[in-house]
């Protein structure tokens, strides 16, 4: 499958459920509308609970397309965004991170859950070992990531993790400063 959208595509990792903070969900649906406003396309797993829903309700498609990257198993009407630009049907959670991963030029983590730690862990790996060179922005809202930023200096004090630079992670705590850091690395 070879696809592209015109213009800049920003992929989201963020959770099927909104967590516990409601600070969470108010920012994804702001996330959602930055993204839109820049006329950047949004990649996302096509949900419509939680963080996914959020952004989704946030994104104008009218300036930009909204991609819903969904694996057949998942394809229910009552879970996924039901008005996406584009959806694409893929075979399982693997093709769907590939895809997320091939068709972004930036990648955006939010918190989330086991899902969303599988798709940042995959991102960091491929840019890590050379295979891509995404810039991969952790939305770290009111501390969520911060025990994941001490388990990679834990990684990197054992001499497991030799060039953090490779890996192109960044941490911010607003959706402001994560706009702006992806505006000033067009």
């Amino acid at each position: 499958m070879n696809i592209r959208f015109y213009g800049i595509s920003v992929c989201v990792f963020c959770g099927s459920a909104c967590g516990k903070d409601s600070a969470y969900a108010r920012e994804m649906y702001k996330l959602g509308k930055h993204i839109s406003n820049n006329n950047w396309n949004l990649i996302y797993g096509g949900g419509n609970l939680g963080l996914m829903g959020e952004i989704a309700r946030g994104f104008d498609k009218s300036k930009s397309k909204l991609v819903s990257i969904v694996p057949r198993s998942l394809d229910k009407k009552n879970i996924l965004y039901s008005k996406p630009s584009k959806k694409i049907l893929v075979k399982d959670l693997f093709e769907r991170k590939r895809q997320m991963i091939n068709l972004s030029d930036y990648i955006i983590v939010s918190p989330g859950g086991i899902g969303t730690l599988d798709e940042m862990l995959d991102i960091l790996a491929l840019n890590n070992l050379g295979i891509q060179n995404k810039k991969v922005v952790v939305l770290n809202l009111n501390n969520y990531w911060e025990p994941f930023q001490k388990l990679l200096l834990h990684i990197q004090k054992n001499n497991f993790l030799n060039d953090n630079e490779k890996c192109n992670l960044y941490f911010f705590d607003t959706v402001n400063k994560t706009i702006k850091f992806i505006k000033n690395n067009l």
